[in-house]
């Protein structure tokens, strides 16, 4: 049977009493009477839609901060257990911020598209001591660590007004710590959990499991999907971004190793760490992008397909390998089908389609029989964890040979009998497992070559293309790795076993993310709107809709209310509010006026 809403009713866990009657311009709902409300839903709205919300002064960046609170509270450790945050910036902190940020607004002073919008911050980027937020990465001898500084794409979201609602939970050590650890989970955040799928993570034997979140950045994914922040700033090494991304469907993109600093992240390799994000549409991508880069990017944002050139590779040649996702043959048929049929469509829509077209195989990155991705990986992330451990103030923390040492000596807290090793931490400090510098060259080389000489630049020349796409369930993010080039994904369907998300994959040359944010905005168009998560229950929150509404400053209160006839809610004590109240509270205000 087709999977249409969720294993369970999406009817019987909706907060409002009714469905809205029809649909605003922005995607939020809204009452067909004219004046009375837009709702604004955390699972479906936009930071573009919360930015124009904003600017009319239908609400204020303290109340979005309440809003997202509020949410995060409903259902991280409580309501459907999704464990996406570790830990949010006290409130105290945030409303200091936000209230700032509205007085420079009422000021007219604007910083732009992210200015008093929520984002969540993964805790493997260090945040300051303003903040008050311990950097854990997930990870027991971190938990009460707390950086110096800001790292400086964090500094980069500060300036351009974005409010860091919390940090979230991510695979411990983002992913390097022992054999068998699934994607998602940490010790001090313990396993994220899909908002898609009914009964949680299954097969925890599998890295990739169906039901698994999908990769480091899973708290930030699942975080973004549930209403927890509109947009997410995260870290890639090999698919942390794309991946959890992919099964929440979001738009998720890593930028070009090397063009935005990773410092004061938590690092694998050089080689291949990168900074990127998730949002819920090309739109507020490109606007993340746009501040991390420096560079306006909405102006690539394309209402067509004209001019596009697009590779499509041959999905029966990528796949995940069974040692870390069970083949689900009904899933790969609709990957298939649902693939050449947007391809088919998008072609019709004006791309200029050409396909099968090749790209490097993993059996094409071995060293002397190894993986040498996971060679460089294994050379660098020791040396590289002594220079980020010290951007922490006053931890007994200095090296991995320390962080082993602790996990042995609170073995039954850092090392729990779910996942008890450290493999992975302890080959990294054996001089026996590391790699001459010479051996280290030589992996650099191949993989450059295959990837990046001989893979995705020489296929880009030889058919034109501007971009390549594929199946995310795969290991095209690798090979964008290695070549250490942009990687996006972009949502395409739902599961008919069980309702995970699953997207496409694309790729193209570095320094090239307009490209990719340039097809993904053609792609919404083509596809439609991702579908929110069905497991999640809506709350749906009242906004006056007449532009004529002000902001008039209440001098006594301290804060600014929202004023008129329409006004149903005020900066000082917002409501989640069903349908049937929204329309009970508008008949009572104005019978109180006649």
């Amino acid at each position: 049977m087709k999977f249409e809403s969720g294993p369970r009713s999406l009817s019987s866990l909706r907060s409002s009493s009714t469905e809205c009657t029809a649909k605003s311009a922005t995607g939020s709902c809204a009452s067909h009477s004219t004046g009375v409300a837009t709702l604004i839903d955390v699972l479906t709205v936009t930071s573009t839609e919360l930015q124009q919300f904003l600017s009319k002064g239908y609400i204020q960046s303290v109340d979005l901060v309440e809003i997202y609170l509020d949410q995060i509270e409903r259902e991280n450790h409580s309501g459907l257990e999704l464990n996406a945050m570790i830990s949010t910036t006290p409130k105290h902190i945030l409303h200091e911020i936000a209230k700032e940020l509205d007085a420079e607004r009422r000021r007219g002073i604007v910083r732009g598209p992210l200015h008093g919008i929520p984002i969540s911050v993964k805790d493997n980027i260090m945040t300051g001591l303003k903040f008050g937020l311990p950097t854990t990465v997930g990870t027991f001898a971190l938990k009460n660590a707390i950086a110096t500084e800001n790292a400086p794409v964090v500094d980069l979201l500060i300036n351009a007004g974005a409010i860091i609602i919390g940090k979230t939970n991510l695979s411990e050590m983002a992913g390097f710590k022992g054999f068998g650890v699934t994607t998602g989970w940490s010790v001090l955040g313990g396993q994220t959990q899909s908002p898609y799928i009914d009964g949680g993570f299954k097969d925890r034997t599998k890295i990739l499991d169906h039901s698994a979140p999908g990769g480091s950045s899973s708290g930030s994914a699942v975080g973004v999907a549930a209403g927890f922040s509109p947009l997410a700033l995260a870290t890639e090494t090999d698919g942390s971004i794309v991946q959890p991304s992919n099964r929440a469907a979001l738009y998720g993109m890593k930028a070009t190793v090397g063009l935005i600093s990773a410092e004061g992240t938590a690092p694998w390799s050089p080689v291949t760490d990168s900074i990127g994000g998730m949002a819920k549409s090309p739109e507020d991508l490109a606007n993340l992008f746009s501040v991390l880069l420096n560079t306006d990017l909405t102006h690539c944002l394309s209402a067509t397909w004209s001019d596009q050139r697009v590779g499509v590779v041959d999905p029966g040649l990528w796949s995940f390998s069974p040692v870390i996702c069970d083949p689900d043959t009904m899933l790969i048929q609709q990957q298939r089908e649902e693939l050449e049929a947007v391809v088919d469509k998008i072609q019709t829509d004006g791309a200029k389609i050409k396909r099968p077209v090749p790209l490097p195989s993993m059996d094409n990155l071995v060293l002397d029989g190894d993986d040498a991705l996971e060679q460089i990986w294994n050379h660098d992330f020791n040396v590289a964890w002594e220079e980020y451990l010290r951007g922490y103030k006053d931890i007994n923390i200095s090296s991995i040979h320390d962080i082993v040492d602790f996990n042995k000596k609170n073995s039954e807290k850092a090392l729990p009998k779910c996942y008890p090793g450290q493999q992975l931490l302890e080959e990294c400090i054996d001089a026996t497992k590391i790699i001459s510098q010479t051996k280290y060259d030589k992996a650099i080389e191949l993989i450059r070559k295959v990837a990046r000489v001989e893979g995705i630049d020489k296929i880009m020349n030889e058919y034109n293309l501007d971009v390549i796409i594929g199946p995310m369930d795969g290991r095209i993010p690798t090979i964008a790795a290695a070549a250490g080039y942009p990687v996006g994904t972009m949502p395409l369907g739902y599961s008919e076993t069980n309702g995970r998300p699953f997207g496409v994959c694309i790729i193209a040359r570095a320094g090239q993310e307009d490209k990719i944010l340039r097809a993904m905005s053609a792609w919404e168009l083509s596809v439609g709107k991702r579908k929110p998560p069905p497991l999640v229950p809506r709350h749906e929150l009242a906004l006056p809709l007449k532009t004529e509404t002000s902001l008039v400053p209440n001098d006594k209160a301290k804060d600014y209310r929202l004023y008129g006839p329409q006004a149903f809610i005020n900066g000082a004590s917002l409501k989640v509010l069903s349908f049937f109240e929204v329309i009970k509270r508008f008949v009572s205000i104005i019978l109180k006026q006649l």
